[in-house]
Formats: structure tokens, sequence, C-alpha cells
């Protein structure tokens, strides 16, 4: 109980004292998929991702491993793994076929958005044509007050066209009129 109630105390200063109903940012869920859980970033996720106009992905949940791809080609990129951790073999569980990755997602605005709706997508790096033509993978209508990061939890499946050894670009835009405002982007690796 005394763990509990230091660590409600840690978390107080993260989260605003005067909170209404409609500053907690929300998703529009079109589909079937799963509703993403959007979170107020803190401090400690803000240091962990520094750099404006990213955005950094970490499992989403104990079902998925992080790694990282290093290349002498191109800069290291993110690895999400699906599996389970088996503390007692010391080992890692097989994931089944049709498992889902667990996402966690922390995107760092490279400038204060606008009022209005922000898209979340994931494009397949590997078809750059789908990305010029803006065919996501997935995507979510995220209402929230301007701001300057956004936290998501989501999960992505097999079953939406996702598939281990591909490379995802994960961006997070706002439709301006006739053009599209890219607040952040980043890639991650699936397997």
């Amino acid at each position: 109980m005394l763990a509990q109630v230091f660590l409600m105390a840690l978390a107080q200063p993260e989260v605003p004292s005067m909170l209404e109903a409609w500053e907690v940012p929300s998703v529009e869920v079109t589909d079937a998929t799963p509703t993403p859980e959007v979170f107020l970033v803190s401090h400690l996720q803000k240091r962990e991702c520094p750099e404006f106009g990213s955005v950094c992905v970490s499992p989403g949940g104990s079902a998925t491993i992080l790694g990282v791809e290093v290349s002498e080609d191109r800069p290291a990129v993110t690895v999400l793994a699906r599996g389970t951790q088996v503390a007692a073999k010391g080992g890692l569980g097989t994931a089944e076929a049709e498992q889902a990755w667990q996402v966690e997602m922390v995107a760092r605005f490279r400038a204060r958005s606008d009022p209005g709706p922000i898209i979340v997508a994931v494009f397949d790096r590997d078809d750059p044509e789908s990305i010029a033509r803006k065919e996501a993978k997935v995507l979510w209508n995220v209402s929230m007050n301007p701001g300057r990061d956004l936290g998501m939890r989501f999960l992505l499946s097999p079953e939406d066209g996702f598939e281990p050894s591909h490379t995802y670009l994960l961006r997070v835009v706002q439709v301006q009129g006739p053009r599209d405002r890219v607040l952040a982007e980043g890639t991650f690796h699936l397997e």
C-alpha cells in the first residue's frame, strides 16, 4: 500500500491538476481495429524521446520485446518483436502467427499543433508508392487540444496487413487545407 501511495505521489506532478474532460485526447476509430489508448506524455518519456519532430516507439505490453537494428548504411532502427518473456527460463516464449505487436508511441511535435484533429498513420516503408498516395496500413483520428506531444498505445495485427521482417513509417500529421503538416515521424521494424 505504501508503494502505491508513493507511486501516486510521484505521478501527480506529471498530470495537470485542473484537467477538464474535453482536454483529454481521444481517438476516433472508423473500422474494427481495436481502439488505441491515448495518454499524457510524462517528463520521463519526454527525456527518453528528446528530439522534436520524432516518433519513438517501445513495447506497449509484455507480449512485445524491444531491440535495435544497427547497420553501417543507415541509422539505428527500433525493432519490436512478438513473444513473451519467460523469466524462469531466461529466454523468450514463441509468438503465434496471428499475435499482434503491442506498441507504445511517443510523438514529439516539431511545433505546437493547431486546433483540430491530428492523424496518426502507419505506412509500409518498403512501399514508397503507398506512402506517396497516402495509403496507410492503419490510421487514427485523434482529437486533442493544441500541444507539443502525443502518447498512444495500440496493436498492430497481421490481420491488418502487418508482417514480420518489414519496416514501417509512423507519421503524425495535421491537415491544413490542401496540404498536410507533418508534426512528427519515425521508423520501426517488426520481427
